[in-house]
């Protein structure tokens, strides 16, 4: 207690010429200065709550009996005797004896908060990682892990000094990875709730093998790099040119969706194409598809209601539309009462080598400064299939899903030229970038000119 108590006297001696001045007053310099110092003399205060805690908990030990020190303060244990005598919560005396208890596990840990040199709130956070290995590694080694911990802890916030004390324990029980690892697999899930509002929840817990595999492909096709600006050159352009932004105000806007939807996206692209690669298992004699209904009226005039086979909130007529694009659409002639009249031939969707010969021209989504590749993409009319368009490579282009549904409403329009070549600008109001080539932007590079 000593030590600590003389801690505590030389940081409020450091501290007390600065309370005279108002802390809306201080310089920037002097501010810092205040905050470190007060920090400084709660660490020494909170230093001497755990001995105190540490010492009520000695002297309540329960084989006492009657002369335990809690009993002759009216209570039952320590922390309670405590609250009773600093009129904390009976959570924070709680808190504090059994923090007192945890840290004379590490010696190390103790003493540093004991000399003020890191606070309660700190040496709890950092030290929660090491018990369960510190007792069964070698001691010299857990000390070791302690200092370093310490001095890493006087120099960054605790919460990145967790992450080393992560690292610690695995290296103070290498052996203690496995059972956490094994139960981890046990506990993994995802769940798919049912749509409200027109959102599914989705849920899931995953091994860190799994969430990894996971996160390194979106990290990949978010990574800023692969998101760059990109910017357009003239090229020849037999367009009216009226309207046309200056080249060097002709880049094309940055993508407006938030890390999370891109996410979102992502992970749909990537089941999706699963699904149509031939590796996923059969569903009802074909590979894994939506299932959407929706009227011949309703689906012609991209207005009303449709809906998914085990869904319970509709869909646009619009989105179903463009789902039939991209999957195909079968016309089935239903009477009043339910029964099936006709059932139609399968139409307006790609081939897989219609889909194969657009990878081959597009390589993936044509919008300027997106990555996705061509597997993850969806094909698109160009003339919609209701409105006369045909299916086949010269009125088709590949589009990844936002570029897709964003296609209609979105500032990009598209066209196709004698040589069955797409190109692409993008409109603001009368404002229109010239006619270039679309080109797919790979992953790898930043800038695209065409």
């Amino acid at each position: 207690m000593a030590v600590a108590g003389q801690g505590l006297a030389e940081a409020f001696a450091r501290l007390a010429p600065m309370l005279a001045i108002a802390v809306p007053v201080q310089s920037d310099v002097q501010l810092v200065g205040f905050a470190d110092a007060v920090e400084q003399v709660a660490r020494c205060v909170e230093a001497l709550q755990l001995r105190v805690a540490a010492e009520f908990d000695a002297r309540s030990d329960e084989t006492l009996g009657e002369e335990s020190f809690a009993r002759r303060l009216g209570g039952r244990k320590a922390a309670g005797a405590l609250e009773t005598v600093t009129r904390t919560s009976a959570s924070d005396a709680a808190r504090r004896v059994r923090e007192a208890r945890s840290l004379a596990r590490l010696p190390v840990f103790a003493d540093a908060v004991a000399c003020g040199v890191i606070g309660r709130v700190q040496a709890a956070e950092i030290t929660a990682p090491l018990f369960a290995p510190a007792t069964v590694a070698d001691p010299a080694l857990v000390a070791a892990a302690c200092e370093n911990l310490i001095e890493l802890a006087e120099a960054v916030p605790a919460s990145a000094v967790v992450e080393a004390a992560r690292a610690w324990a695995a290296v103070l029980d290498p052996d203690g990875i496995e059972p956490v690892e094994q139960a981890a697999i046990e506990k993994r899930f995802v769940h798919l709730g049912r749509a409200k509002n027109g959102l599914v929840r989705l849920t899931s817990l995953l091994p860190v093998e799994q969430a990894a595999a996971i996160r390194t492909v979106i990290d990949a096709y978010l990574n800023p790099r692969a998101g760059a600006c990109v910017t357009f050159t003239p090229g020849e352009d037999t367009g009216d040119a009226a309207d046309r932004l200056p080249t060097e105000d002709a880049a094309p806007p940055r993508d407006p969706r938030t890390r999370g939807q891109q996410t979102a996206d992502i992970l749909h692209a990537v089941f999706t194409a699963h699904a149509r690669s031939g590796d996923a298992p059969t569903l009802g004699g074909t590979h894994p598809m939506i299932l959407v209904t929706v009227t011949k009226d309703e689906l012609e005039n991209g207005r009303g209601a449709a809906w998914i086979d085990g869904e319970d909130d509709p869909i646009s007529a619009k989105t179903a539309a463009r789902i039939a694009e991209s999957g195909g659409a079968q016309q089935i002639e239903v009477s009043p009462d339910g029964q099936i009249l006709t059932l139609g031939r399968t139409q307006r969707c790609f081939t897989p080598a219609q889909r194969r010969a657009l990878a081959a021209r597009d390589h993936g989504c044509i919008i300027p400064g997106c990555t996705a590749p061509a597997r993850w993409c969806e094909t698109h009319h160009l003339t919609d299939w209701q409105h006369g368009g045909t299916t086949d490579i010269t009125n088709g282009v590949l589009l990844c899903w936002w570029h897709h549904h964003d296609i209609d409403t979105g500032p990009y329009e598209i066209r196709m030229t004698d040589n069955g070549t797409p190109q692409i600008r993008w409109v603001f109001g009368s404002h229109a970038s010239p006619w270039v080539t679309a080109t797919h932007t790979p992953r790898h590079q930043r800038t695209h000119t065409a």
